[in-house]
């Protein structure tokens, strides 16, 4: 399974949020997995983020799997921010814990389509990548 990872920003202003720039270093991040024999298969999975605004939010909480293309084996899951997300510092933590949910998310969905997936090898990726706590040592 190859996976995605995208955003949908309905105001500029959340250019520079936290969030946002969780989302960017992630997939950053993820972007060096790209040589990975696991990124070059299909299915494929792509998660998009979806940032509220003061004009515009998503009319779920969570996740949602979006809509499945047969032809190129994708599937489209869609991760609703919420607005206290959007200044956190948590919000690296919490896009990994999406890519996460979503993956297991993919896993049942592909497991019923009768898909091969590899959820455990893409878990231990993202896994690999998450921040880890810090410690101070005085």
């Amino acid at each position: 399974m190859t996976l995605h990872i995208s955003s949908m920003i309905p105001d500029r202003a959340l250019d520079e949020s936290a969030v946002f720039k969780a989302i960017t270093k992630v997939a950053i991040d993820w972007a060096a997995f790209a040589n990975q024999p696991i990124q070059k298969k299909r299915p494929v999975l792509n998660v998009v983020f979806l940032l509220p605004s003061q004009q515009e939010k998503a009319d779920f909480e969570g996740l949602r799997l979006h809509s499945f293309e047969k032809d190129t084996q994708t599937l489209r899951i869609e991760a609703s921010v919420p607005a206290k997300m959007v200044e956190s510092a948590y919000a690296e933590r919490y896009v990994v814990a999406i890519l996460l949910d979503a993956i297991d998310a993919a896993g049942e969905f592909f497991n019923e389509q009768r898909i091969l997936f590899d959820a455990a090898g893409h878990l231990a990726l993202v896994d690999a990548m998450a921040p880890k706590e810090q410690n101070a040592i005085h």
